[in-house]
């Protein structure tokens, strides 16, 4: 199976959606800013107030094309759209 990719505006509900169609489907789930997160060591405001928002979209960017899954919801962040 392929993967299925979420992208919203901020507080769309990507990630709830994206936990609850996972598991209907019987899918795996990622959430590319908890990945941002564990690859940069901090939160996602920290990063942003640190690389400035050019230097975070640059950062999120990297994770999301370095995303190489199948049979996975992907929850993108914000600000992808």
């Amino acid at each position: 199976m392929e993967n299925i990719v979420l992208i919203g505006m901020p507080g769309a509900g990507k990630s709830t959606v994206g936990v609850i169609l996972a598991k209907v489907l019987g899918m795996n789930f990622i959430d590319s800013d908890l990945l941002i997160q564990k690859q940069e060591g901090m939160l996602l405001r920290d990063i942003i107030k640190k690389e400035g928002l050019e230097g975070y979209i640059d950062i999120e960017n990297q994770v999301n094309r370095d995303i190489f899954v199948e049979n996975t919801v992907i929850a993108t962040g914000g600000s992808v759209v």
